[in-house]
């Protein structure tokens, strides 16, 4: 499915990042404070002693200057004339607030000439005063020492939202960006909830066949033929499908069933690192989507079909495994449509001993590093104190970004609460039931109720209402259901795996579609791990398991 649908489906991600950067809340961006009498950049050092207190927003009494490298989209043409990447409205901002002003010592296209670039900073050792680096980037920087360690900046000068914000990771974030004791970097926030997989089902079909949500992937099965032979759109023809897939094999929770997590690093009982797609719990998985193409209930064109969203807005699938909480804002078509149509949610197949096993992304996944020697490594520090504000405030990131591309910011990653999905919906459903008054709501939390309000007044009516109310009341509903989260081991690269990657992906990709089509024997699966480990897999493993010791 390479059309409509796997944009919707496969890259909702990205929709709610989007979403999370305009809509999210945590507190008021904080008023400057009363300025002090700092010295100037370039003359000395504007940290205070260790036993000074520190103001997280304290204006510089002079202007302080930030040389960063950037990257910028290649045919953006959403600056306004007269603007550029070192004066724009997001740099402004942070010299109104701090007196902190931004010099590119670079630009480059994002993509690869950003990579390009970015590289030869590093390896030439001409870096920027900041930047915004990956994991395998802050390693070889770290182990260069090319980087400032920033412990003691974090601890004075950090605001107690930021503190907080960090400390609601339980130490994750720091993990990936502390060496030896030390902080060489702040970490982004992603929203881990993001990357899991739910199983969407037309609520209505099931009601109307009599049936319940499916526990165990066999009465996932009997749900997929019973939409197929039951007539559940009740027009008299056999035009429904079962199970429906996409392109990209992503069939989340039958994998999670079996325990297989395709594409994720883990460990072994052993402590051993292994590559999910080469266990043999996925074999298991596939033997099942295998015989269900076989029998008809896994719709036969899923690998090439380019328009699954036709199926799903017109009325003839209701049911698929590879979307996230998000789903409802690619699926409000169908409603238009057919306002009978009702959608649920579920954390479901479970495993054999009871369990839902959710994959979710890694906590962090880009730093914001300072080069050693800065005089002003605090100051990222404060801008981050800002930034995290104004990606948690709905209201300051419209009016501030006003129709920009945000990848102006002069450093930009995402920062948002990782469980910010669920910590809305808590909110919401606590004004719903009158526990909290609306007005105690944070923004984002206050725009979420005033939305779902409108919807159950008039449920449909409002396209963006029954986005929102259906997002977060159904899918972000399913999330709060118990579940077993996955995470990666390893979220970086090593050097074999920028040379072998591209072919071992490909293979990987290949196997699955031509199992489940039925293309290749299911043994065919113990010759790919064969072929895996053989075509550079077994060298990866080997350069992880020395990565994850350092």
């Amino acid at each position: 499915m390479k059309g409509k649908y796997k944009a919707i489906g496969l890259s909702m991600m990205a929709v709610s990042l989007a979403f999370v950067s305009a809509c999210s809340s945590n507190t008021e961006t904080p008023a400057s404070s009363p300025k002090k009498e700092e010295p100037a950049a370039g003359v000395s050092s504007a940290q205070p002693k260790a036993t000074e207190k520190a103001d997280p927003f304290g204006k510089y009494a002079q202007p302080v200057t930030m040389t960063i490298g950037k990257g910028v989209p290649a045919d953006d043409k959403t600056l306004p004339a007269g603007d550029t990447v070192e004066n724009n409205q997001f740099t402004r901002y942070f010299e109104e607030k701090l007196n902190l002003k931004f010099k590119a010592a670079w630009v480059a296209a994002l993509g690869d000439a950003f990579d390009q670039k970015l590289a030869l900073s590093i390896s030439s050792n001409d870096l920027p005063d900041a930047m915004v680096v990956s994991e395998k980037e802050l390693k070889a920087m770290v182990k260069a020492g090319q980087l400032e360690d920033l412990s003691k900046v974090y601890e004075q000068y950090a605001s107690p939202n930021l503190k907080k914000m960090y400390d609601a990771t339980k130490g994750k974030a720091f993990e990936s960006a502390t060496f030896n004791g030390k902080l060489m970097a702040l970490p982004n926030l992603n929203v881990d909830e993001d990357p899991i997989r739910l199983m969407w089902v037309r609520q209505d079909w099931l009601d109307k066949l009599g049936l319940k949500p499916p526990q165990t992937v066999d009465e996932l099965a009997a749900i997929a033929k019973a939409f197929i032979e039951k007539d559940p759109d009740g027009n008299g023809k056999a035009d429904t499908f079962g199970l429906l897939g996409d392109s990209g094999n992503t069939f989340g929770p039958l994998y999670s069933a079996y325990q297989a997590y395709p594409g994720k690093w883990l460990k072994d009982k052993d402590g051993k690192v292994f590559y999910g797609t080469t266990a043999p719990e996925m074999k298991q998985a596939l033997a099942k989507l295998r015989a269900w193409y076989e029998q008809g209930m896994l719709d036969k064109e899923y690998a090439i079909r380019k328009d699954t969203a036709e199926l799903v807005n017109g009325g003839r699938a209701g049911l698929f495994l590879y979307a996230g909480w998000s789903m409802p804002w690619g699926l409000y078509d169908s409603v238009k449509n057919n306002p009978k149509a009702v959608w649920k949610a579920y954390a479901l197949p479970l495993d054999s001993s009871g369990k839902y096993n959710a994959t979710v992304g890694p906590v962090s996944s880009q730093y914001f590093v300072v080069k050693k020697g800065y005089r002003n490594p605090e100051a990222v520090v404060k801008y981050l104190n800002l930034y995290s504000n104004i990606e948690n405030d709905a209201e300051a990131t419209s009016k501030l970004i006003n129709g920009v591309n945000a990848a102006y910011y002069p450093l930009r990653a995402t920062f948002v609460e990782p469980q910010i999905v669920t910590n809305r919906l808590k909110a919401v459903k606590k004004a719903l039931d009158g526990q909290l008054k609306p007005d105690q709501l944070r923004i984002d939390e206050k725009d979420i109720y005033d939305k779902v309000v409108k919807n159950n007044a008039d449920p449909g009516k409002d396209p963006g209402s029954w986005m929102y109310t259906n997002a977060y009341l159904v899918g972000g509903g399913a999330l709060e259901s118990p579940m077993n989260k996955v995470a990666s081991v390893f979220n970086s690269q090593t050097k074999a795996m920028e040379l072998k990657w591209p072919a071992l992906k490909k293979m990987e990709d290949e196997m699955i579609t031509k199992i489940i089509m039925g293309k290749e024997s299911l043994d065919s699966f113990d010759a790919f791990v064969t072929e895996w480990k053989k075509s550079g897999g077994e060298q990866i493993i080997k350069e992880i398991e020395e990565e994850l010791k350092k």
